[in-house]
């Protein structure tokens, strides 16, 4: 997930959009979390300690630095990152005319990491913003910047490019630079052909469209109502060719558009789909631009805690199983069951799970799950598989 935090966390005045942050957090569950304009370390460390904050605090930040170019001291750059799937082995910056270009290298936790790394490389940018030939010359110019720094990057490393670009077009010149084919290691729009276009104002891309999440302008939100595609993430070529780790087709999302809100505020009651109008309301509040989601893949094998072979608890029905689950074993009383798919999205969650309580599976695709069961102080998790 990238996004935009609206200068967060003081830069809307008179409204506190930390409890907006952690819904919208929780919901997803990131396992990659970069963002902009992030006005300081308070912010910072509100991200991790609260929006973040799961009881296995699974969740860790790289070190915050403020902007070392320009002059934008309070539109700051941060990764968060699952350190159960994640080591962050280095952060560094490429500095521009404007504003810092962050560069963070995460190691895949794999049981043989040491022997045989994989490595991703994360840049988050936010590029000069506005309209125009001299603005797309600014957006030029920090683009060439990253390209020159790609460079330095081993060619079997992964790389990942993302965050505000403020582009309008894909004819716009920092566009055609970011996925050209000449470039040291070859970068592509996860849209593909369905990319291409004039994004600004077009209904035809009104499921691809960011900001903003507001129609009128007040209060530090930017209005207008859903009409361009500001923020984005770029892939590696190899994303789309590895074995080892690679991108799942058809989940790139800008999470909270139904497809169906142009030139409306997120909110708006007609735009009904698969984001609820809770999440929107939450959306609504916390900025003017919308996050960008997608899922990787692995073939590898994660470095995940001894609790997933729980033998407290067991699966009534055997695993793996087919339309329908119950669970048996040390299940307390008072426990939170929470199903979760393997990209860490959260599929069901009880509030109250009582032992041998049957839970329908029939609309969930076949694949490899997770149950977590939470107590007061304890936290056990199985691996199931649908069938």
């Amino acid at each position: 997930m990238t996004y935009n935090l609206l200068k967060f966390p003081n830069g809307v005045t008179g409204v506190d959009r930390k409890v907006d942050l952690r819904y919208i957090l929780q919901e997803y569950q990131p396992d990659i979390f970069s963002v902009c304009e992030l006005q300081d370390e308070t912010g910072a460390n509100t991200i991790l300690d609260y929006c973040l904050q799961t009881q296995d605090n699974k969740y860790s930040a790289a070190v915050f630095e403020y902007n070392h170019s320009g002059y934008y001291q309070d539109l700051n750059n941060m990764l968060y990152y699952n350190n159960q799937k994640f080591d962050l082995v280095n952060q560094t910056y490429i500095l521009t005319y404007l504003r810092d270009i962050n560069r963070y290298t995460l190691k895949l936790l794999t049981p043989d990491h040491e022997e045989n790394p994989i490595f991703i490389e994360v840049y988050v940018a936010h590029l000069k913003a506005s309209s125009g030939e001299d603005n797309e010359d600014k957006r030029l110019d920090m683009v060439e910047d990253f390209i020159a720094d790609l460079n330095s990057i081993p060619s079997d490393h992964f790389v990942i490019f993302t965050g505000d670009f403020n582009m309008y077009t894909s004819a716009e010149p920092a566009y055609q630079k970011i996925i050209d084919s000449q470039n040291p290691i070859i970068m592509k729009d996860p849209l593909l052909d369905s990319g291409i276009g004039n994004w600004d104002n077009s209904r035809d891309f009104e499921a691809q469209h960011t900001q903003s999440t507001h129609t009128v302008s007040e209060n530090d939100y930017v209005g207008g109502g859903l009409d361009d595609r500001f923020d984005f993430i770029f892939l590696s070529e190899n994303f789309f060719s590895s074995p080892d780790l690679s991108y799942s087709l058809n989940t790139y999302i800008p999470f909270g558009n139904n497809g169906n809100c142009f030139n409306k505020r997120i909110n708006d009651t007609s735009c009904t789909g698969t984001f609820s109008l809770e999440t929107r309301n939450h959306l609504y509040n916390m900025s003017d631009h919308l996050p960008i989601t997608l899922e990787l893949e692995t073939t590898s094998t994660l470095a995940v805690e001894d609790f997933l072979s729980n033998p407290q608890i067991y699966i009534n029905e055997g695993n793996p199983v087919g339309s329908f689950i119950s669970f048996n074993g040390g299940i307390d009383t008072d426990t939170v069951l929470t199903i979760y798919d393997i990209s860490g999205k959260q599929i069901l969650k009880i509030s109250h799970y009582i032992k041998n309580s049957t839970l329908s599976l029939e609309t969930l695709k076949p694949g490899i799950y997770f149950a977590k069961f939470d107590t007061k102080n304890t936290t056990k998790l199985l691996r199931f598989i649908k069938s």
